[in-house]
């Protein structure tokens, strides 16, 4: 993320804006990933070190992905129902492309003030106050900028935070939007005492068997397409029972897929558990909602256009939506028509 005068001058409104709140509800997008968590945890203890009242929430009250339950930090958050003060602090929103992302209409509707902090390249701007810079490579290594602004101490916790989200967004540091700046921000964050290799162990070495079992569900059910340029796996509600696996375990397994040599864009497709349907979507009889996660391998390969088509969102090579009243068929045929398409543009 290069720094123009144009972005000191909106990190500076932004460090002053943030300086003068007293109390505020901080959140993040429902099902929440390294970087969504890395930057609640950070932004809640960088306000509560200037003497802010803050409170960290989560709307989906479903267990945090085990790759990111060492956070200690997430024992204060709330999750669920928001604390029954929320109309009067400010909402401060983290990697979380629109309102509706949040989880929680009511509460959105509710806050005061709205300060919106994120990287996704189509966040609509929903905030009072909007620092979104789409080329990032997460919306951590944006925020570490912002503490900067505030003359927040970095401290080993909050450097473990953000280089978390720094790490998962960015794609262990392969996607193109890693620039020289996500490295130097990555090396300062490592400078305040960030233990990278035991971050890397506790996110991608440390799998429960229950995930390794889903893993293999998923490769069984794998769908080659696009003369082997697209990877598609299907996960059904009888995989997660067959695996003993929750929802929360689908965290990074499209990533086996895009692995695979010559594929080019990888997707990911799988039933909502009960209980685990996302606010603002509901399970039509006989029709399981699935979610879709989608990966290429190339800025030039633009999945946010294949989920945005479908009310999706996310990045370039990363990017995700929700498939209402579908049957998994319909969804691949969509996927390998679309990917198709994309790929003779290419």
């Amino acid at each position: 993320m290069n720094q123009p005068t144009s972005m000191d001058k909106a990190l500076d409104s932004l460090a002053d804006a943030l300086r003068q709140e007293q109390r505020v509800l901080i959140t993040c997008h429902v099902k929440p990933d390294g970087d969504a968590l890395g930057c609640l945890i950070a932004m809640h203890q960088a306000m509560s070190s200037i003497g802010a009242d803050s409170v960290m929430y989560l709307a989906d009250d479903s267990p945090i992905a085990p790759e990111y339950q060492w956070f200690e930090a997430l024992s204060e958050a709330i999750f669920g129902a928001p604390p029954e003060d929320h109309a009067s602090r400010t909402l401060i929103t983290v990697d979380c492309g629109s309102a509706e992302r949040v989880g929680n209409e009511n509460l959105v509707a509710a806050a005061p003030r709205i300060i919106n902090i994120d990287h996704h390249g189509d966040n609509t701007r929903f905030g009072a106050v909007n620092l979104v810079v789409g080329g990032a490579s997460s919306t951590a290594e944006i925020l570490y900028f912002v503490l900067r602004k505030m003359g927040v101490d970095i401290t080993t916790e909050i450097a473990e935070a953000l280089y978390t989200g720094i790490l998962v967004d960015s794609g262990r540091f392969q996607y193109s939007s890693a620039s020289a700046t996500t490295f130097q921000v990555a090396a300062d964050l490592i400078t305040r005492g960030v233990d990278h290799t035991k971050i890397f162990h506790n996110v991608y070495e440390t799998v429960p068997l229950a995930k390794a079992r889903l893993l293999c569900r998923l490769l069984t059910n794998m769908t080659i397409a696009c003369d082997g340029r697209l990877a598609i796996g299907l996960l059904d509600s009888e995989d997660f029972e067959a695996a003993g696996a929750g929802n929360g375990l689908t965290e990074g397994l499209v990533d086996n897929l895009r692995a695979i040599e010559g594929v080019r864009v990888a997707a990911l497709i799988y039933a909502r558990p009960v209980g685990a349907i996302e606010p603002g979507h509901h399970e039509e009889p006989g029709k399981p909602l699935y979610r879709v996660s989608l990966r290429s391998s190339s800025e030039q390969l633009n999945v946010q256009k294949i989920a945005g088509a479908k009310g999706g969102g996310g990045h370039r090579q990363a990017a995700g939506y929700t498939a209402e009243g579908e049957t998994a068929q319909q969804v691949i045929d969509y996927l390998v028509e679309s990917v198709s398409r994309t790929l003779e543009e290419d």
